[in-house]
């Protein structure tokens, strides 16, 4: 009797784990139709932090690699994104490029980094706002609120490695945005527009060569 009641424990316990499993599967593939409404969409400014450490620790293959897992994630990005989008991330992958080849040359140098870092997380910054107007037009409000916060993430993420007039740049993109978001404006495209506008100027302002 108690042999029985262990088997019919054990099939128990297994179905219900089978169907969390397949539970948890279905929520990921779901999420995963649009990496930019996840946590994936910031991933890149993580990998960028993870790899300005290791770099200070003087592990240069390494912070290579974190680099690299960067601009994976950024490709992925783009792959939901329109032409204007997507080449808001191409600057970004650029960004991180001419790093990675500093890294290899062994003519890194924090103001260079720092700079190219903070570029890069304006042009992801770009690229979720530009996301976000998309979803606004669908009436996807929700969609576009999750897209927009992404963006404010990068602005606020690039302040830390922002210098100089470019830091004093970010501080204030990141306070319009924050305007926008505060004064329930996020659903005006117009206002998302001008954003952007500011966020270009910057990129613009800051080539890595």
């Amino acid at each position: 009797m108690n042999f029985n009641k262990g088997i019919f424990y054990f099939l128990f316990a297994a179905i219900v784990i089978g169907s969390m499993v397949v539970y948890f599967k279905v929520e990921r593939d779901r999420k995963m139709e649009n990496p930019n409404l996840t946590d994936l969409a910031t991933e890149p400014d993580l990998l960028m932090n993870t790899a300005d450490r290791t770099l200070q620790d003087h592990k240069s293959l390494t912070a290579i690699k974190f680099l690299e897992d960067a601009i994976k994630m950024m490709k992925l990005l783009e792959e939901d994104g329109d032409s204007i989008s997507t080449q808001a991330i191409e600057i970004a992958i650029y960004d991180l490029e001419v790093v990675e080849n500093h890294i290899k040359a062994e003519d890194i140098n924090d103001d260079l980094m720092y700079e190219a870092f903070a570029d890069a997380m304006n042009s992801l910054a770009f690229a979720s706002l530009r996301v976000s107007e998309q979803f606004i037009r669908e009436g996807k409000k929700e969609e576009a609120r999750i897209t927009i916060h992404h963006a404010m993430d990068h602005l606020q993420n690039s302040i830390r490695f922002a210098r100089g007039q470019q830091k004093e740049d970010e501080i204030r993109i990141a306070s319009h945005l924050q305007r926008l978001i505060d004064q329930h404006l996020e659903n005006d495209i117009s206002q998302i527009d001008l954003v952007m506008t500011e966020i270009d100027s910057v990129v613009k302002a800051h080539v890595i060569k």
